[in-house]
């Protein structure tokens, strides 16, 4: 089974966001699920260049709190069909694809956002707020 890979240079806003006094989130998989949030909602994907395969981790760290309904959607919204869900060879890997394609896209708005504010939960208010102006509802899930 595939895993999931973030990278490398976000491990800088990953430490500030997981520990120390700017932490706000409690496991790196929750800044990965606002981070993939941010990126769909911006409909950005962005390969991963460089990880570190030690710091993956396997889907199932996401889904037994989020449920892997929000992947899910992330692959049925990315690839514009269903067959995605089939359990078929290359699904997962897809759909752990897509997901982290978005996360990272997500984590480079939030670090450019943290560098141009005091603190990385500024950074992060501010993207939300972004996409409250669309006029569009949205919510999270028990992210922080």
């Amino acid at each position: 089974m595939s895993r999931i890979h973030r990278d490398k240079k976000h491990d800088q806003i990953i430490e500030r966001l997981t520990k120390g006094e700017d932490a706000i989130f409690t496991e790196i998989w929750r800044v990965l699920v606002l981070a993939a949030f941010i990126g769909a909602r911006k409909n950005l994907r962005s390969p991963i260049i460089e990880s570190d395969a030690g710091k993956a981790f396997p889907l199932n760290y996401i889904q037994p709190s989020c449920g892997p309904g929000f992947i899910y959607l992330l692959g049925i919204s990315s690839t514009e069909n269903n067959q995605i869900l089939r359990s078929k060879e290359g699904n997962q890997d897809e759909l752990i694809q897509i997901f982290s394609e978005y996360a990272n896209a997500g984590l480079e708005l939030i670090t450019q956002k943290a560098n141009s504010t005091s603190a990385p939960l500024e950074a992060i208010l501010l993207l939300l707020a972004e996409e409250n102006r669309t006029g569009e509802d949205f919510t999270t899930v028990g992210l922080i």
